[in-house]
């Protein structure tokens, strides 16, 4: 065999094997999207496996199995049944007494300012009817709230009767991260879930670019944009849900020491490690004092917080330390 042939063949022998290394390593990409949550959320994920279209249906599947666990509104979740139970100690597992430990954790970092005994107040406030509860049904709600009532362990809590748990400040994180879970486990290697502005990015190569929501202008501009990588994003706002009464903004950030809305902040950004970690501290952050805020997110080393407030008629910002190197520069 002549050189060239040689040289002819080897060429053709790599092409081949690159070929075949393509096909055996090909990348299938797959998305969804579904209301839950009380919001629209999509996964959309990469994969190796061709035939992984069942795994977004069990995503969803195990989303709406948490929901039944977690819902403060939905009659017969988990969380339902123990705020309804006659009995002041109920059995709980170890999903309801790691979202307990986040809870406490907040609550004496925030000042008591985040308090997941918030319930009978939340059942008082109707975003939906453009209803303000009674000055005396509020403070009579107060009396029930305060996170050293309750007691818990891993298997049991005990709450008085009056006293009402709320997750819906960080069991959407809590669910996220417990499908991107499900999602490695079974040899997914990259995808986003995004849960209504409740993101979580996994196994990407290269940062992500998200809009922060302007707090107010329409829903499609953007204040900001990020670059962020496998990380948690979640954004707090007062334009979630709310109404408008005579000029004024109530929305459903509730601060437990005045029974009201919150007036600190319109919108707190954070970026963390987990879903419920950046969920959890977005509203608690929201519910302080800005500069607070900041304060408490730089005693968190893998934390990025930015919060927009209003400054008389102009929309005001602060930032951790390290935030701006998430920002695209415009």
């Amino acid at each position: 065999m002549k050189k060239r042939d040689i040289v002819n063949l080897v060429i053709l022998i790599i092409v081949i094997s690159f070929a075949a290394y393509r096909f055996y390593h090909r990348k299938y990409n797959f998305a969804k999207s579904r209301f839950a949550l009380d919001t629209i959320v999509e996964i959309t994920f990469t994969t190796s496996n061709k035939d992984s279209n069942p795994l977004l249906d069990r995503a969803f599947d195990l989303i709406e199995e948490y929901e039944k666990k977690f819902s403060f509104f939905q009659k017969g979740s988990k969380l339902w049944n123990i705020n309804h139970s006659e009995m002041d100690s109920v059995q709980i597992d170890k999903e309801f007494f790691e979202i307990l430990k986040i809870s406490e954790d907040l609550f004496y970092k925030s000042g008591s300012l985040y308090d997941v005994t918030i319930g009978s107040l939340s059942e008082l406030w109707d975003f939906s009817n453009t209803h303000i509860p009674s000055r005396d049904s509020i403070e009579i709600a107060q009396h029930s709230i305060g996170f050293e009532k309750i007691r818990y362990s891993e298997n049991y809590l005990f709450r008085p009767s009056e006293t009402k748990l709320n997750f819906g400040s960080l069991a959407k994180g809590y669910i996220i991260d417990r499908v991107v879970d499900f999602l490695k486990d079974n040899l997914v290697e990259s995808g986003i879930i995004n849960a209504g502005g409740d993101m979580r990015i996994f196994g990407y190569e290269k940062p992500v670019r998200i809009g922060i929501q302007h707090p107010r202008a329409e829903q499609n501009e953007v204040i900001e944009i990020l670059q962020a990588g496998n990380q948690a994003v979640v954004t707090s706002g007062d334009y979630e849900r709310y109404f408008e009464i005579d000029g004024k903004r109530y929305h459903h950030i509730l601060n437990p020491e005045t029974g009201y809305p919150s007036e600190n902040a319109i919108s707190v950004t954070v970026i963390a490690p987990s879903a419920v970690i950046a969920d959890a501290y977005s509203t608690a952050l929201f519910l302080m004092k800005p500069e607070k805020a900041i304060e408490i997110a730089d005693q968190n080393e893998n934390m990025e917080v930015i919060v927009y407030y209003q400054n008389e008629d102009e929309i005001d910002n602060l930032k951790s330390k390290n935030f701006s190197r998430y920002l695209v520069e415009k």
